[in-house]
């Protein structure tokens, strides 16, 4: 494509060194991933600034640069001088990919916690009624038979552009896309078309980016406020038992967006709302009342908060068209999602359940559901994350400690922190609590395997389906999953 047909989406701009009928064959903003005639997107970064990798793109033979101020290291290629480089190179990769997102009907679920389950359910219900869906999401990007691991939630822009380019090839009809708050605050996913969007919650998490709650739902925002009111039949699916989703509600009156509200209290008037629900250990069985008609839900997920993801996928499915029928039966064939709520059993009449609740209001919705459900004790292993939001540190250590009978402390990806001053901060909370203290994480499940009794519950909380641990700078091998089942084995 030539540099001034990928221009023409741009305004403002400057350009230097100006080759506008130079042939772009691809965007890259990794200087490393740069080939010949490629166009260099410097992005500023947290960490570091690709500002700083110019002449090295150029040395790899990038033919242009989009970048927010010039650079004096180049001096013969074109520089495209830009006021906000991720916003701007988010549009040139919709138009160098020939608007994938326009071709697919896709659907965005964002929130702290429940955005994994939701988008599988979603899938099972699209997959059900005939369609052929792609989803792009923390555990992995799929679509058809291609599978790709996920570095991110949400990809950079260009990734992105190029995944769902390649699902539209493949058959893909619908895409569901878990959308971050960092990728719409980083305008990752600015220039798609999304058609539905849902809100499942928001509680305390990535302070350590956004400052403040408010503008951590600034972002969230954004999706309804900015993205839905472009497209013609879109709507929104809001859960309005969450305090920051009754405050989109509110903000959603002033779009034409169409509104679906879920809840699971039958008085607060939701469009979606059990007229019966009971929870046992095997699952979830509800009578919904929604626009459709009653919809008769029974699944083998754990807890009211999983009750209310299969409301924000209904919601969705409701909002596609989709059969009431094709909603129940795909609610009941998704069996688990991969460390969400995972269950294994062990010989010796115990089992475990991974989960990747790694805030305060999943670990609470996690130990609550499991508490409902459990015959005798509940071992909770559990850390936090080093690099992120410290505040949530001593929220988690209380409810580990007050809603568990046994509460170890252990790390989870302690980054480039120390693991034993992330314990510090985690113990701050749990307030006299009996706990116990074993930083290495294998061991720390080890010690639960060997603690625990017939009828015990041992919850893993914080890395689900992660298949790592970073200490440091190094990503090691490590499975939660794999790891108790190992554990498990040699107490056999």
């Amino acid at each position: 494509m030539k540099l001034k047909d990928l221009l023409e989406v741009l305004s403002p701009f400057e350009i230097q060194n100006s080759n506008e009928d130079i042939d772009i064959k691809g965007i890259a903003y990794d200087s490393r991933e740069v080939k010949k005639d490629f166009l260099f997107a410097a992005l500023p970064g947290q960490n570091t600034d690709g500002y700083r990798f110019i002449p090295d793109a150029a040395k790899n033979g990038a033919s242009a640069i989009i970048a927010e101020r010039w650079s004096n290291d180049i001096k013969d290629i074109p520089q495209v001088i830009v006021p906000d480089a991720r916003a701007a190179v988010a549009r040139l990769a919709c138009r160098f990919f020939e608007e994938p997102s326009k071709k697919l009907i896709l659907i965005g679920v964002t929130g702290t916690n429940g955005k994994t389950t939701t988008t599988f359910l979603i899938e099972s219900m699209l997959k059900q009624a005939g369609f052929k869906p792609g989803v792009i999401g923390t555990i992995n990007y799929r679509y058809m038979d291609n599978i790709i691991d996920a570095p991110h939630t949400t990809p950079e822009a260009t990734d992105l552009q190029k995944i769902l380019k390649d699902m539209a090839a493949h058959g893909a009809t619908h895409c569901i896309m878990e959308v971050s708050s960092h990728a719409l605050s980083q305008k990752r996913v600015d220039g798609c078309a999304f058609r539905g969007g849902v809100f499942t919650n928001l509680t305390q998490e990535h302070l350590d980016y956004h400052g403040t709650m408010e503008n951590y739902f600034k972002s969230k925002a954004r999706l309804f406020e900015e993205f839905l009111p472009k497209v013609e039949n879109s709507f929104a699916v809001v859960n309005i038992d969450d305090e920051w989703g009754r405050l989109l509600k509110v903000k959603s009156q002033n779009t034409k967006v169409k509104t679906i509200e879920y809840s699971l209290n039958a008085e607060v008037m939701g469009n979606i709302f059990p007229e019966k629900m009971n929870f046992t250990d095997n699952g979830i069985d509800a009578l919904l009342s929604t626009p459709a008609g009653n919809i008769h839900v029974s699944s083998k997920l754990l807890g009211q908060y999983n009750l209310q993801n299969i409301m924000s996928a209904v919601g969705t499915g409701i909002g596609l068209g989709i059969k009431t029928q094709d909603i129940e039966k795909a609610v009941s064939s998704l069996e688990q999602v991969h460390g969400r709520v995972e269950r294994i059993l062990s010989k010796k009449g115990f089992q475990a359940v991974v989960d990747y609740a790694h805030t305060g209001d999943a670990l609470f919705r996690l130990l609550t559901a499991i508490r409902n459900i459990a015959k005798a004790r509940i071992i909770t292993v559990f850390g936090c994350g080093g690099n992120r939001d410290k505040g949530k540190r001593p929220i988690m250590g209380e409810i580990a400690a007050r809603l568990s009978d046994i509460a170890i402390i252990t790390s989870d990806n302690p980054r480039n922190e120390d693991p034993l001053e992330i314990i510090k901060e985690i113990e701050a909370g749990v307030k006299g609590q009996d706990y116990i203290i074993i930083p290495d994480r294998k061991e720390a499940i080890k010690k639960a395997v060997r603690l625990a009794k017939k009828g015990d519950i041992i919850v893993l909380a914080g890395k689900g389906h992660e298949k790592y641990q970073i200490i440091g700078n190094e990503k090691s091998p490590f499975d939660d999953v794999e790891e108790i089942k190992r554990a498990m084995e040699c107490l056999n």
